[in-house]
């Protein structure tokens, strides 16, 4: 593959190309459904893959191919020149990479258990059994159960004319299982998954029985809960929803394409006090085994921590090559694609919110009227405007340091900086429980993001009735 990939890069550059990176995926993978009791889909899938990507006179060319010979490669070459020649007088900003050291390295897939190595039948049933546990917490009440699972092996090879070459294996697994329950016109979900960059340990190491009980019970529970209270309260979020916090609503903007697009709030707060004095906040891919854990990015760029904000001074963005050239910063190895016939993109990893010190114990008591929000269920955030929600899944009332009564379906909204700068305690634990999927410009890469337990002095509440008094 090496001799290929160096030949078409050398015609890249016979062809005017300043700059070019050619790279070529290929693997396998299984997907499974089970719903009601019924294999609701079971696939399997493979396939190979490959993206030219040419900076020519200031523009960028991209041509993508599912056939990767000499011949359809060296077509890329030429579509991707013209594409770049044709884009070239209308560019107002310049393409342009920073300059880094080449690196040459060989990457091998680190698992305990190659999924490949567990017979298909076995992991439909292991999935089945999943999904009829839930089911079996109440037979009458549980209208709907869903279970997935996920596992896949790749091999990629990136190159470029700067004299790059890596070959890297990867391997993931992936499941969750989703619970609907109803009594009367009461009808109520929940759902837990568990995703990482390792293999079928993912799935074998949980219990399921007691995975899928805690589920089921949760939904279940979520029925005798109340509707929420609407307001301003003081609040202690648990560390999925600070996760969901940190990803969505700080991480996307320090991603330096938004900064660059002016789409970002914190583009000028280099060095400026941006959250709490406790809040640190850092991305990354380094740590092992989590869902976003990587060696090297889509570039070929060695992987780094990125510290995104120290005591609440926001220290950096996250780079690809293209934007380290304009901010004129060394590349920091944040560039993603979702798969080879992608471009690379600024992307986050596992971006998480750092322990501090505090119990959660010592967190609730100096509350005398708050909400406890616990199980992040989806968020959005408005980078421009510095605007978020956030959607969790069941709360507590806090009333005089004492958890009381549960509510459902809480969504909460703020501005991001003064969300961060309500920090007031910063709990002593570490969760990832959000290993996913992220999307952004159609491309989707595996991401993990978590946090502690946080301490807010005030959140907004979208609800359906005042707060008690």
């Amino acid at each position: 593959m090496r001799e290929l990939v160096e030949q078409i890069l050398e015609a890249a550059r016979q062809a005017g190309a300043q700059f070019a990176d050619l790279r070529v995926g290929e693997g396998s993978g299984v997907s499974i459904a089970v719903q009601d009791g019924q294999a609701d889909r079971i696939s399997t899938g493979s396939g190979r893959a490959a993206g030219l990507r040419v900076l020519v006179d200031g523009a960028w060319g991209f041509a993508p191919t599912t056939t990767v010979t000499k011949r359809e490669l060296l077509r890329a070459v030429r579509e991707a020149t013209a594409m770049a020649r044709a884009a070239a007088p209308s560019v107002t900003e310049p393409g342009m990479v920073a300059e880094i050291e080449p690196v040459e390295d060989s990457v091998e897939a680190q698992f305990r258990i190659d999924p490949r190595d567990i017979n298909l039948a076995d992991r439909v049933a292991a999935i089945f059994e999943l999904e009829q546990a839930a089911r079996r917490e109440d037979t009458e009440r549980i209208t709907n159960t869903i279970a997935g699972y996920n596992d896949g092996f790749s091999r990629s090879w990136i190159g470029n004319t700067e004299g790059t070459y890596l070959e890297a294996e990867r391997v993931r697994c992936s499941f969750g299982l989703s619970v609907i329950a109803q009594e009367g016109e009461v009808r109520q979900w929940a759902s837990e998954s568990r995703a990482g960059g390792r293999g079928y340990e993912v799935f074998e190491d949980v219990n399921g029985e007691e995975f899928a009980r805690e589920t089921a019970q949760r939904a279940l529970n979520l029925l005798e809960a109340s509707p929420p209270p609407a307001g301003k309260f003081e609040a202690i979020i648990d560390p999925k929803i600070t996760g969901l916090l940190v990803h969505e609503a700080f991480g996307h903007n320090c991603e330096a394409d938004a900064v660059w697009s002016g789409q970002s709030i914190v583009s000028d707060k280099i060095g400026e006090q941006v959250a709490a004095d406790t809040v640190n906040i850092v991305d990354d891919p380094l740590r092992e085994n989590l869902n976003g854990s990587f060696q090297y990015d889509s570039e070929g760029t060695p992987a780094q921590r990125h510290v995104l904000v120290e005591n609440g001074v926001l220290c950096g963005f996250l780079h690809s090559l293209e934007t380290a050239a304009q901010f004129d910063e060394p590349p920091n190895g944040a560039a993603r694609a979702g798969s080879a016939q992608d471009p690379p993109l600024v992307r986050m990893s596992n971006t998480y919110l750092e322990p501090g010190d505090w119990s959660f114990e010592e967190m609730i008591e100096g509350i005398k009227d708050g909400l406890y929000l616990a199980g992040g269920k989806w968020g959005y955030v408005y980078t421009a405007r510095g605007q978020f929600t956030c959607n969790a899944e069941h709360a507590y009332a806090i009333k005089h340091g004492e958890l009381g009564r549960h509510y459902r379906n809480v969504s909460f909204a703020g501005l991001t900086l003064d969300t961060f700068q309500h920090v007031t305690a910063v709990g002593n634990d570490l969760d990832f429980e959000m290993g996913g999927t992220c999307g952004k410009s159609g491309q989707g890469v595996p991401v993990d993001t978590g946090g502690p337990h946080l301490r807010l002095a005030e959140i907004v509440v979208g609800g359906h009735e005042e707060a008690e008094a």
